[in-house]
């Protein structure tokens, strides 16, 4: 009986051996220094990948385009966003390190994302479907101002940990929730939005410098705040803006507050990150540190 025991002692302790050696799933070594978080994602999802040297010479090939390697630290990372339009299916990454190319196969689920209906009266559909010269005109000066606030990063990671919610409440829609507007096809949804009393405190999730603090057509009252390494997060349709373009917030740091402004149905947060121009799922921030 005891020589059962120590062997079920010795085994146990093989096995846990053998766990704490294997490499998780959310952190892959494809081949000389090379580490991405995971090799199976949803629409949504971010690659990282880093490398243990700060080489300059390293891209990364993917899905028809080239990303370059951005120096941290003593290391070089890359974020390559998915965005919740591309094909569910198999694709190849490769990494371009001097005159050696690693590959790996990248498989991208589909995000199983709902519908939402939402019901507005003729005026605010006015605003989506603009027939009025002025409107369109409207629509297209904001337009241009969101591009120019995201023309641009900071390139130093401006944060260094998770991100947190700007608000607490519940989620009223989803990221990629297919939208429809009067029961017509509108759009994917591009954030999660967040219900929650008007006049609500909102906080910055992360350190970044503000970029945009102004009132739009469609999401009212609008920040947008660049976290560095082309990460933009936005908030839409507050009723109030407590900080000014340019100016630097820390995690935590009021922002604003709870509104309906612009096109909405009721007081809400919709929150949106951004990687470059591709909208991502903002839960990529809040749960996984991306720096370690």
């Amino acid at each position: 009986m005891q020589k059962i025991n120590k062997l079920k002692i010795i085994l146990a302790s093989i096995l846990l051996l053998i766990i704490i050696l294997t490499p998780t799933a959310t952190s892959v070594n494809i081949n000389d220094n090379i580490f991405i978080n995971k090799t199976e994602l949803k629409q949504g999802d971010i690659i990282v990948i880093k490398t243990e040297d700060n080489n300059s010479t390293h891209h990364i090939l993917f899905n028809n385009r080239k990303y370059n390697f951005k120096l941290l630290n003593d290391k070089n990372i890359a974020i390559i966003p998915i965005s919740y339009w591309t094909n569910a299916g198999k694709y190849e990454l490769q990494i371009i390190k001097n005159d050696k190319t690693f590959k790996t196969q990248i498989n991208i689920l589909s995000g199983d994302f709902k519908n939402s209906y939402i019901k507005v009266d003729e005026e605010k559909e006015k605003i989506i479907k603009p027939k009025k010269e002025e409107v369109i005109k409207r629509k297209k000066e904001d337009q241009q101002m969101i591009k120019q606030a995201k023309n641009s990063s900071v390139q130093s990671m401006l944060f260094e940990s998770k991100f947190i919610w700007p608000v607490k409440g519940p989620i009223s829609t989803d990221f990629g929730a297919t939208r429809f507007v009067n029961n017509k096809l509108q759009s994917r949804h591009s954030g999660i939005d967040i219900a929650a009393d008007k006049g609500t405190k909102i906080v910055a999730p992360n350190d970044g410098i503000v970029k945009l603090a102004a009132n739009l057509l469609v999401t009212g009252n609008t920040i947008i705040i660049d976290h560095g390494f082309n990460i933009f997060s936005s908030y839409s349709h507050l009723s109030k803006i407590t900080v000014n373009a340019e100016s630097n917030v820390q995690k935590g740091e009021k922002i604003g507050e709870i509104g309906s402004t612009g096109f909405s149905t009721g007081p809400h947060l919709h929150w949106t990150i951004t990687v470059g121009s591709v909208f991502v799922n903002p839960r990529n921030f809040i749960n996984n540190d991306i720096l370690k």
